[in-house]
């Protein structure tokens, strides 16, 4: 149900989150201290923008009931289940190797390093550190904002597809200090190809569908959302780490095509259609 005050709240949430995180993501730029301590903290820091700029709008607007509901969708599991959480790591696990198979024994690229699984191999324990990194990297600081916060006033106002695609189209563009700040894959996407980095933005929009869906499969989890940005990073990139260029590019056109083709069912499918209308209905 659409609130009086949420489309206000709602583009307080996009002006502060965007003009947070660009602000302190370009400084370093702007100052020239990029790698630096300085400089380093300041880009840090505005990336946790989007979770703490809507932590503070739940807690100085929602009832006690709201923030009871909403963090129930951030941290109860029970929302996802094994099901759906097992789904998105074999969903991204097979964009990658797919992804693979196509580059190394169709196009010849190099095989990649994939550091972090050996490391994961010879102590299991590594595993431990691996999630939390991936967790911190990603999902904690922008979760709470764009799936927590954001989505469903979108889904109000525009529908499910729109929705998708606009806070798609968002996420993408909040990350434009990234291509400027040297040691983000996305800094090396520019250098390496005008292109790509362009084409950046609408792999975001496309993966925001696969989020998207999940997040209604799941009666609106919170948790869920956050698990397939994390599992979406960690193994279409961060697990296979170190990768050539052409690898990287082979891995996100790869997960463009299979994210796009979980938006057209997202667009075309009556059922799915009926199962949105029913999970927003009870909101």
């Amino acid at each position: 149900m659409t609130r009086p005050d949420d489309t206000k709240l709602l583009r307080l949430f996009f002006i502060i989150t965007l003009a947070w995180t660009w602000g302190f993501g370009f400084a370093p730029v702007f100052m020239g201290t990029e790698g630096t301590p300085l400089g380093t903290f300041l880009f840090y820091f505005g990336g946790g923008a989007p979770s703490v700029t809507a932590l503070f709008i739940v807690f100085f607007t929602y009832s006690k009931e709201r923030r009871k509901d909403y963090f129930m969708r951030c941290f109860s599991f029970r929302y996802m289940g094994i099901k759906w959480l097992a789904l998105t790591v074999l969903f991204f696990t097979f964009i990658s190797v797919t992804a693979i198979l196509i580059g190394v024994y169709f196009l010849g690229y190099e095989m990649p390093g994939m550091d972090h699984i050996h490391a994961i191999a010879e102590n299991p324990l590594n595993l431990l550190l691996v999630l939390f990194l991936s967790v911190i990297s990603g999902p904690l600081n922008e979760e709470f904002g764009w799936r927590g916060f954001a989505l469903d006033r979108l889904f109000a106002r525009f529908g499910f597809t729109r929705a998708t695609l606009l806070l798609g189209f968002i996420w993408g563009i909040w990350h434009l200090a990234w291509f400027f700040t040297p040691g983000q894959a996305q800094y090396n996407l520019l250098r390496d190809s005008l292109f790509d980095a362009v084409m950046y933005i609408p792999g975001v929009m496309l993966l925001n569908f696969a989020v998207s869906y999940v997040y209604i499969k799941t009666k609106r989890s919170i948790l869920a959302g956050a698990l397939v940005h994390m599992f979406g990073n960690l193994l279409g990139s961060q697990l296979l780490s170190p990768y050539s260029t052409e690898i990287g590019m082979t891995v996100r056109y790869t997960k463009m095509l299979f994210c796009g083709c979980l938006a057209l069912y997202c667009i075309f499918s009556k059922r799915f259609k009926e199962e949105y209308k029913a999970v927003m209905n009870a909101v």
